[in-house]
This record gives structure tokens, C-alpha cells and sequence, in this order.
């Protein structure tokens, strides 16, 4: 059993329908080969946690990695692991509009459950992502305060 943590960037094609079809396809594909994980998405960053079989993970993680619908893929954590963090999820997915379910999800795991490390990173992806939408954002300009009256006080 392994485990594969990686990042990407989404095709600007990559939209919510286009993204729920792909989902779709995964889960299906992943219940047959035996895999499970979760897809997390925060404006066009994609961060997968996959875990499976090892030769079945990585035949697909080699599919993965050639997908034209994302690109810069950049694995972070590759490493055997005894279980599944995520058993019976053939594909579990959280958008950057469903932060709080995502943190619920993880918080309701039971202790231990979900490894240290999955956590931090799950953790790290939505933090960096709300600090990159927040930098983009260009506070609007305050209006200039006019005296209630013309005479000074």
C-alpha cells in the first residue's frame, strides 16, 4: 500500500462541470483498481491525496501526471503507508467553497486516522491558497469625509 501527495494547476478549461465530469471518471476508475484519497481545489491549485496498491497507484499516477487538464504537477509526499486514510472514498473532493465541510471532515476523522502529515498539508494547501486569492484583492480606496456641517466645530 502506498501513499502519493502531489500539487497542480488546473487548465483554465478545467471548469466546475468540466471538474465534476473528471470526478466522475476518477471515481469510478479508482473503485476498480482499488483506490481512494481526496481532490482539493482552491481557484485553478489542485492538491490530491491518492492511496492504493502500489504497482495500480503508480500506474496511474503516471496517468495522472500526463493529463493535459492540469499542469506544473509537483509530488510532495511519496511513501508506503499500512492503510488507506480514506477508505471506501474511491475519490472524496472539497473546492476552496466548501473549506469549512473540508475542515469538519478532517476534524471529524477518528484521532489518528488521518496521518500528521496528511493533515499539515491539507492544512498548508488552503492557507497558502486563501493568502494568494487574498493578495489579489485590491482594497477599494476609502471616500473622503465630508463635515456634517460647513461651519468648523
Amino acid at each position: 500500500m502506498r501513499r502519493i501527495i502531489y500539487t497542480s494547476i488546473a487548465a483554465p478549461d478545467l471548469d466546475r462541470a468540466a471538474m465534476f465530469h473528471l470526478l466522475h471518471q476518477a471515481r469510478s476508475a479508482n473503485q476498480a483498481r482499488g483506490l481512494t484519497g481526496v481532490l482539493l481545489r482552491a481557484d485553478r491549485r489542485l492538491l490530491q491525496v491518492l492511496e492504493g496498491p502500489t504497482w495500480k497507484l503508480l500506474a496511474v499516477f503516471e496517468s495522472i501526471r500526463r493529463d493535459v487538464r492540469h499542469s506544473n504537477v509537483a509530488v510532495i509526499e511519496e511513501r508506503s503507508i499500512a492503510e488507506p486514510t480514506f477508505p471506501g472514498w474511491p475519490m472524496r473532493y472539497f473546492d476552496d467553497r466548501k473549506i469549512g465541510d473540508a475542515r469538519a471532515f478532517f476534524e471529524a476523522r477518528d484521532e489518528g486516522a488521518v496521518s500528521a502529515e496528511v493533515e499539515e498539508v491539507v492544512r498548508d494547501f488552503f492557507v497558502e491558497a486563501f493568502a494568494a486569492s487574498a493578495a489579489q484583492v485590491i482594497p477599494s480606496r476609502p471616500r473622503a469625509v465630508r463635515p456634517s456641517s460647513p461651519r468648523p466645530c
